[in-house]
């Protein structure tokens, strides 16, 4: 499994309403259904703790393989997608990150034992 972060800015001239509206009457209506797709959730950035924020908009995604979500968003299911969010993105802006979860080898709960002290 793969978490992504979809880090933008919203295009000049589109208010954070507009661009809520294409999210969540389209981005979310779409995206969600598509092959691969784990979780999908999109967050509006408020605020940071030094300074404006450097992104208007984070999605939180979790798919079962980042290379294998690319292809797919290059596919039929999300052409809609990709066909209208440069009407409200900034997509000069767009930073995608991607990782994979770092798990303890302990059972959740599961008390570590203290290093020795000297």
């Amino acid at each position: 499994m793969h978490k992504i972060y979809v880090m933008y800015k919203l295009k000049n001239g589109v208010t954070m309403d507009q661009y809520k509206q294409w999210s969540k009457e389209i981005d979310q209506r779409i995206t969600p259904g598509q092959p691969g797709m784990i979780r999908f959730e999109v967050y509006e950035i408020k605020g940071a703790d030094k300074g404006v924020p450097f992104v208007q908009v984070v999605e939180d995604i979790e798919v079962e393989d980042y290379d294998a979500w690319m292809e797919t968003c290059r596919q039929s299911g999300m052409a809609y997608v990709q066909e209208t969010v440069g009407k409200v993105i900034d997509e000069s802006t767009v930073q995608i990150i991607y990782g994979e979860r770092i798990v303890a080898d302990l059972p959740h709960g599961a008390r570590p034992p203290l290093p020795a002290l000297a």
